[in-house]
């Protein structure tokens, strides 16, 4: 899977909030903001493919958590941004 190009973090104060252009109107009806933790993620692997164990991993080496705890945040995060189609499937 991979995070789809033309989406973008910016970093407005202390949000991270994920910005979808649409060519015919601006629709604020949306906000994603990201934490540090998925910012982090965001940020890591936003220009590469990734799976899954390889983002549990990222977790795990960079924050003070198990990998049961990391694997099951990790799913919720991935659930998330598939739902809303923010990642692609290679």
């Amino acid at each position: 899977m991979r995070i789809k190009e033309n989406l973008v973090v910016r970093r407005i104060g202390d949000e991270h909030i994920i910005i979808v252009p649409d060519k015919d109107a601006v629709d604020m009806t949306k906000v994603y903001t990201l934490n540090e933790t998925s910012a982090s993620i965001w940020e890591h692997f936003k220009n590469e493919a990734f799976t899954l164990d390889q983002v549990v991993d990222f977790v795990i080496e960079h924050y003070d958590v198990d990998r049961e705890r990391a694997m099951s945040d990790v799913q919720k995060f991935i659930e998330l941004l598939k739902r809303e189609t923010f990642i692609v499937d290679d």
